[in-house]
């Protein structure tokens, strides 16, 4: 027997040798590392580590309800405290209904929110910026409300559209659209956004700013906890 697992008996109590005490001292300090770790990390990276996966909240704000033909002028994402967000000057006039909604109008060359110039960028950099975000996460996917109809369909015509749709697809998954999900999970009288906030998370805030529903469905979405094979049940793919 090697002389590193050799142990003595000194009346009924046995010895450890010295490299068997020094990898029970190793072991257990690592033990207590790792539950270190587990407590100290922030609820918002426990939410986000799921099997190398990541999701990424987004939300769009478009020129009207035609996703066949609206165009992209805010388009803004969240994953734990890490955000993006973007507008960008529409190639087609908003319509009054869109504008009503999102405050959003357009002066000559200039992108408007509240009656207040915004800073824009080209559609093809906000696309591109979009991209570089979610390369810096581990397995992105999307999660959205009412995505599969919406917001999916309008962000990929336009990816195809400045031929990033091929980059896009090698980074992201796929997209998870919490309309569905949610009426899976509960039974409410309503399951638009707003609704859905006033109920699980009773807080005001301003609906229609695609920072804000990012935000506010990322903390519904950890409060809900929905399990890995519901989320899967609502993915959409890029097809």
């Amino acid at each position: 027997m090697k002389e590193s697992k050799r142990v003595e008996s000194v009346g009924n109590k046995p010895r450890l040798s010295l490299v068997d005490l020094v990898v029970s001292f190793i072991s257990a300090v690592t033990r207590a590392l790792l539950r270190l770790f587990r407590w100290s990390a922030s609820p918002s990276d426990k939410a986000m580590i799921v099997d190398a996966e990541t999701p990424v909240f987004f939300d769009l704000e478009t020129t009207g309800l035609d996703t066949s033909a609206c165009d992209i002028v805010q388009l803004s994402a969240i994953s734990g405290n890490r955000t993006f967000n973007a507008y960008l000057l529409p190639r087609c006039s908003i319509t009054d209904g869109a504008s009503r909604v999102t405050g959003l109008t357009v002066s000559g060359q200039s992108l408007l929110f509240n009656r207040r110039p915004v800073p824009t960028v080209p559609h093809r950099r906000a696309l591109a910026d979009f991209i570089s975000f979610l390369k810096t996460f581990s397995g992105p996917f999307l999660v959205g409300h009412n995505s599969r109809r919406f917001d999916w369909p309008i962000l990929r015509r336009v990816l195809e559209e400045f031929v990033l749709l091929e980059e896009f697809r090698r980074v992201v998954s796929g997209c998870v659209d919490t309309l569905p999900l949610s009426r899976d999970m509960f039974q409410l009288q309503k399951y638009s956004q707003p609704f859905l906030v006033q109920q699980f998370l009773r807080e005001p805030y301003g609906a229609h700013d695609a920072s804000e529903d990012a935000r506010t469905l990322q903390e519904l979405y950890r409060v809900w906890d929905p399990s890995r094979s519901l989320v899967r049940k609502h993915t959409t793919t890029l097809t």
